[in-house]
């Protein structure tokens, strides 16, 4: 089975209809590179560098430039920036939320493992395999491409089951304003 979305369509099937969680900003996608707008100040339990880095600059973006797929995972090279200046080593400080963030979202731990890369800078490795399998049995995810802000799933389906879905809290609509 071969599947072609387009990103911001991908994101609203990812999310299931909710925001992004905070301190999530802003996603958008630029041909193989995914950009996240995260504002520090929105960070809970923040650690001591990233309050010092919120004092200077609120808001970090996080380029993620897909660099290949392998045994069901997507690897993406990642560039951390406040404002102009490269904060690479910030991201060793995210990996704690951005683990508890999922799992709050009852996405078990290691579905998306931000290590270094073979040139010491940080790299995200979102396993799609074990993202396909909380939703549904019999789906192998064979391939995997994110360009011209298209992402391309190869898939093998054979005997498909549904998963009953875990329920996930969706945060109320902002009251009316006026």
């Amino acid at each position: 089975m071969h599947l072609t979305l387009p990103f911001p369509e991908a994101l609203e099937l990812a999310l299931q209809g909710a925001p992004p969680p905070p301190p999530v900003r802003g996603v958008s996608c630029t041909g193989a590179r995914v950009r996240v707008d995260v504002d520090l100040r929105d960070v809970p339990a923040a650690p001591f560098a990233v309050r010092a880095i919120a004092a200077i600059t609120p808001v970090v973006t996080v380029d993620a430039t897909f660099a290949g797929f392998r045994e069901g995972r997507a690897t993406f090279e990642l560039a951390v920036h406040a404002g102009s200046l490269p904060v690479h080593r910030l991201i060793n400080h995210l990996t704690g939320l951005i683990n508890s963030t999922l799992r709050a979202r009852d996405i078990p731990p290691g579905l998306l493992l931000v290590q270094s890369g073979p040139d010491g800078d940080p790299v995200a490795v979102v396993d799609l395999q074990a993202a396909a399998d909380l939703r549904v049995q019999g789906v192998t995810v064979a391939g995997f491409v994110l360009h011209d802000a298209t992402i391309e799933v190869e898939a093998a389906v054979r005997d498909v089951r549904l998963r009953r879905a875990a329920a996930t809290p969706v945060p109320p609509p902002p009251p009316p304003v006026g």
